[in-house]
């Protein structure tokens, strides 16, 4: 009888050990997702030389250089602006497709300016592409279309996010 009690006892510290190791584990991935976001969005994204960087390449890049050629055959210095924007995304945009991120977070965070960033980078993009003969930015692609085909109010409102404007998460 001690022997069964024992058993049962035991069994039952062992299922709530394993459901503590699990919550902590998500937990701990959690934190994990947002010190990754934070950390491009700290680092690089606020940095005054991204900033700078980004505003040239959406608002002079295409007025004063072809997308013919690609980014790589672009003068200095708009080679190293347009390359440190596209490929800030592409890091984030890999962190977002190996799971690194939460989707709801990095969506929620840069949904407006991955949008704005590749449809201006796109046909550099692809003219680089096309000189490469070998994919440029296929995880940078990828998050765009993620974006494009979730609208951001959904995102938010799933993070439970409310807005002066009305919508609630149960909207």
């Amino acid at each position: 009888m001690y022997n069964a009690a024992s058993l049962v006892i035991s069994m039952l510290a062992l299922a709530l050990s394993g459901l503590a190791t699990v919550r902590q584990t998500r937990h701990a991935r959690s934190e994990s997702d947002m010190t990754m976001v934070l950390e491009v969005a700290m680092r690089n994204i606020r940095d005054k030389e991204f900033q700078s960087d980004q505003m040239y390449v959406l608002t002079q890049l295409s007025r004063e250089h072809p997308p013919d050629s690609g980014m790589d055959a672009l003068p200095e210095p708009a080679r190293s602006m347009t390359r440190n924007v596209a490929f800030t995304y592409e890091y984030l945009a890999i962190m977002y497709a190996l799971g690194m991120v939460d989707s709801r977070i990095a969506l929620g965070i840069f949904h407006f300016r991955i949008n704005q960033v590749w449809e201006t980078l796109e046909p550099y993009i692809r003219a680089e592409r096309v000189v490469r003969q070998a994919p440029c930015c296929p995880f940078f692609e990828n998050l765009y279309l993620r974006a494009r085909s979730r609208p951001l109010h959904v995102i938010l409102r799933s993070l439970g996010l409310r807005s002066s404007r009305g919508f609630s998460p149960e909207d």
